[in-house]
Order: C-alpha cells, then sequence, then structure tokens
C-alpha cells in the first residue's frame, strides 16, 4: 500500500476490471480543472489504483502493480496530468528505474498504461530483466495526453515527473529521495530517456540520477525523416509531422499539406508506430515507400522555416547531464544514419557528460532493441553499485569526422 500522505491527500480508484476502457474514456486519465492543475506542484500524485499487469496477452508479470495520474507540464509550460505504472518486484531493492516505452503514438490507446493493462506492451520481456534483479520500475505515458510523439520537452518533463511521483507513491523502505535513479529506452524511448537526463539538472535537480541507457534513437530528426522518406519506414516520417503539429500551433499543416496530405495526417493521426498487439493502425505499415513531397504544397517540407526551427529545437545534444551514458545503435539501422548517432555520442561528450560508452549493436533498428538489452541492464546495474564507467570520449572525439 502507499504511504499515508497519499492515502490521505489523492483520490483513490478501484482496481479496473476487463474489458478495460480505453484512456479517452477512462476516468482515471481525465484532466483534472485549471485550478486543481495549478494548485498541484510537478509529481503531486492526485489519483492512484492498483492494476493487475498482463503482458503479451498470456503470460502475468512478476510484479505488485500500481497507476498514478501525476501533475506535470507540456512542452509550453501548461499543467497538465500524466499517467504511469509503477511495478515492484518481491524483495525490491533500493533502486529505481524509470523505463521508457517506444510507443511512439498519435493515440492513447497505444500508452503503456493502457497495454499493461490489456496484455500488449511488447517491451516487457525488457523491463523483465530490471524487474529480475530486483529493481522498481515506472513506466510513464510521458508523451502526453494529446500524444505528442517526439515533442522533447514534454517527453523529457512526463518522465521526470513520473520519478518525482513514484518517489512520493511508494513507502521509503522502497523508495525515497535518495534511491538512486537510472532512465533506460529504446528509438523513442531513448528519445524521450535523452531529453528527460538533458533538462534534469535544471527541471529536476533533485533527482539522483546515476546512469542513462539509451539504444537507436532518432539523433538528428531532420537526418532521420530524409533517411526514411520514400522507404520502408517512410511513416515514421508522416508520424512525427503528426507528433510535432500537436505540440506547435506554428506549424500550419492545413497550409503545408495538399489535399491527400491532410488526409493522411488525418488517418495517421489515430496511428502508432510497431504496436499490432494492440490492435492499432501502424503508419509504417500504411505508408511504407511514400514520398512525403506527394502530400505537401512545398517542394521539401524540411526547408521550411518554421519546420527548421522546431527540429532545432527538438533535437538531442543541446546540453549534456552528470550521469554517465551507454549508447548502443544499429550499425544498418534504418532508421538514423550510423554516422548520426556516432557524432551525437561525440556532441554529448563534448556538452559535459562525464562518461560515454559508445557501441554498434548487431542487427538492423527493430533487432538491435533485443541484442543489447542485456548489456543496458548490465551497465545500469554496474553504475547502481557505483562502480567507475567505461569512458571512450576520448576515442569518439577523435573519431567524430573520420568516415567509417
Amino acid at each position: 500500500m502507499p504511504p499515508q500522505p497519499i492515502a490521505d491527500t489523492s483520490a483513490r480508484f478501484a482496481q479496473p476490471d476487463a474489458p478495460f476502457s480505453e484512456p479517452d474514456n477512462d476516468a482515471f486519465h481525465a484532466q483534472p480543472s485549471p485550478a486543481e492543475l495549478a494548485a498541484s506542484a510537478p509529481g503531486t500524485v492526485l489519483r492512484y489504483r492498483p492494476i493487475s499487469p498482463e503482458a503479451y496477452y498470456f503470460f502475468g508479470v512478476n510484479a505488485r502493480a500500481w497507476q498514478v495520474a501525476y501533475t506535470t507540464a507540456d512542452g509550453d509550460g501548461r499543467p497538465q496530468v500524466d499517467v504511469a505504472t509503477i511495478l515492484v518486484p518481491d524483495a525490491p531493492q533500493p533502486r529505481l528505474l524509470s523505463y521508457q516505452v517506444a510507443y511512439d503514438a498519435l493515440t492513447r490507446r497505444c500508452a503503456p498504461s493502457y497495454e499493461i493493462l490489456s496484455g500488449s506492451m511488447v517491451e516487457h520481456m525488457l523491463m523483465d530483466k530490471a524487474l529480475r534483479r530486483g529493481w522498481v520500475v515506472v513506466i510513464p505515458d510521458y508523451e502526453g495526453p494529446q500524444a505528442q510523439f517526439l515533442a522533447g520537452r514534454n517527453s523529457g518533463q512526463g518522465v521526470l515527473d513520473g520519478i518525482r511521483a513514484a518517489q512520493a507513491f511508494l513507502p521509503d523502505t522502497w523508495v525515497d529521495t535518495e534511491t538512486p535513479v537510472a532512465l533506460w529506452g529504446y528509438s523513442g524511448g531513448a528519445f524521450a530517456s535523452l531529453w528527460a537526463a538533458e533538462i534534469a539538472a535544471d527541471y529536476a535537480p533533485t533527482i539522483p540520477l546515476v546512469g542513462v541507457a539509451a539504444g537507436g534513437p532518432p539523433a538528428h530528426l531532420a537526418s532521420s525523416a530524409e533517411s526514411v522518406n520514400g522507404g520502408i519506414f517512410a511513416g515514421m516520417y508522416f508520424a512525427a509531422v503528426v507528433g510535432l503539429s500537436r505540440a506547435y500551433d506554428s506549424i500550419d499543416t492545413e497550409k503545408l499539406m495538399n489535399t491527400d496530405g491532410r488526409e493522411m495526417l488525418a488517418d495517421v493521426g489515430e496511428s502508432c508506430i510497431g504496436q499490432e498487439l494492440a490492435w492499432v493502425k501502424d503508419p509504417v505499415l500504411s505508408y511504407a515507400f511514400n514520398d512525403m513531397q506527394d502530400y505537401t504544397t512545398v517542394d521539401n517540407l524540411l526547408d521550411v522555416p518554421v519546420i527548421k526551427k522546431v527540429i532545432a529545437e527538438n533535437r538531442l545534444g543541446q546540453k549534456g547531464f552528470g550521469a554517465p551514458l551507454f549508447y548502443y545503435h544499429a550499425i544498418f539501422d534504418q532508421v538514423t544514419p550510423r554516422e548520426d548517432a556516432k557524432t551525437l555520442a561525440a556532441t554529448y561528450c563534448a556538452a559535459g557528460v562525464p562518461a560515454v560508452s559508445f557501441n554498434y549493436a548487431l542487427g538492423e533498428h527493430i533487432s538491435a532493441a533485443l541484442t543489447h538489452a542485456s548489456a543496458a541492464v548490465d551497465y545500469l546495474a554496474d553504475r547502481f553499485d557505483g562502480k567507475s564507467p567505461p569512458n571512450e570520449c576520448a576515442q569518439l572525439m577523435e573519431r567524430l569526422d573520420r568516415p567509417e
């Protein structure tokens, strides 16, 4: 059970029963009044409920679980409520992992908090590696109530406030404000993890962050868009336009998109990338080998000044952070060119990250999530244990301009 202060100040909801309401129809996910939001500090737990977590429709999760609705803010600083799922294994150790699922969603039907109820959580096998070590795991719906895919600050704040909520919610005998914290995510989850790390010193300086593991993030948004456009992963580009247009009113899709483009954005707006188990349309499958130019009123969307500005504001590597980084990237990645990944790793070195370990992972973008998962957990385990991190910054800086 949560500590008494939470029970006294937050609304307790009953455990949900199948068939589960989708987030848009679930009172637990509802946004409070503006006055209630304004009166609550970031990370405040407003509601909580126990759940019975499921994975892959057939298998249970070996952990006790709760969900919390907590206050945070979007990229413009407007207060909002996100939801996080907290998993506590038997005999929990004093370690807290914030795991960012790559749910890459334009609809909350793919939010981790819903998928872990319905049994469509495809990344459970990865976070289970942490649960088996006794780590407490918090899984935030970091895209927020509008599913702002690839909106960096919105995601980073959702991650950090999810950690604050877990600290406040759990008994001090399991997790307190001094319990070491690590971040881990792959692809879109790595993007959210790295954004959280970059803003942590300013936004949540009291979180004791000891390590970050990030696999296959979109290291340069414009370069990734160019890389996937017209190819099998072209739908990722279309999904990014939808997600960022929700976060930025300055992106005038009515002006930038032709008739086919507006229809495409409406269609993609109800989809998620790689979440077929959730029975939701996948833009990668629907728009493979499509070219963005066929949907726009401009020759190259990436040359539009407002798009350039949004890409610049959401790029990774704008700041360093105080925790060591394990960065892995598929050697045959179809989404982000591997030179972009190496450049981002070196950029973090130059920005003051104390130690960076950079690995090319065997495989392509999807398979590398699995081939390096154990290495990511081993790396974070060493950081939790206070061991000195490996550091390849000298080699990365030397090799930055050297061709492969």
